[in-house]
């Protein structure tokens, strides 16, 4: 009989606590489609409805952002489910998180908004008359993500004056690229015409 009385109270926190991992499972799977389809309908479509590549960046990021929530949901439970058993495994893990949630959200709103920005941009140039619109677009936007990707490396605290310097020279010989594909394309055309003679 004490063996029952034993057993019974395991038996049922076992029962809540598997509960608890299926209902979190559920609301997180519900949860991460209804959010997404919102910010897709309401946000990104109406913000990106004239420029078809940004809006796919944009679709990308939104399915990683419901996608960390998901799994964020799920997580908590099962931490909360083994804290019921006096198991830690995950709580030291999830207080990290949560005292460093500002630094990632930080770092991955800037990736994102570069992204962003710099699809937009190149969008646009490639929907003018320029010629090398292809080069000058994706020279623009590897300019861009990694002026994002340096300014986020810094604010979450990793120090990267060695590539800003490294940057700062790939920036200066784009530039000139940039110019010559754009205003002195000629001079591209010359150079391949001679190298065709010889």
């Amino acid at each position: 009989m004490a063996n029952e009385s034993l057993l019974n109270p395991n038996i049922l926190l076992i029962a809540k606590a598997l509960i608890i991992i299926a209902l979190s499972i559920l609301i997180g799977y519900i949860g991460k489609f209804l959010l997404r389809k919102f910010i897709d309908k309401f946000i990104l479509i109406r913000v990106f409805k004239k420029d078809l590549s940004a809006y796919e960046v944009a679709k990308i990021i939104n399915k990683v952002f419901t996608e960390i929530i998901q799994w964020m949901i799920i997580l908590l439970a099962l931490n909360y489910s083994l804290v019921m058993f006096n198991f830690n495994l995950l709580t030291n893990i999830f207080s990290f998180i949560i005292s460093e949630i500002p630094k990632i959200v930080l770092f991955l709103g800037i990736i994102s908004a570069g992204l962003l920005i710099a699809k937009l941009i190149t969008s646009r140039i490639k929907y003018k008359e320029i010629s090398n619109a292809e080069e000058v677009s994706f020279a623009i936007e590897f300019v861009v993500i990694s002026a994002f990707a340096l300014t986020a490396l810094e604010f979450i605290g990793i120090k990267a004056t060695a590539l800003i310097e490294l940057f700062k020279v790939i920036l200066y010989a784009i530039a000139v690229i940039i110019i010559i594909l754009v205003f002195r394309p000629d001079m591209l055309k010359s150079k391949q015409k001679k190298a065709n003679k010889k």
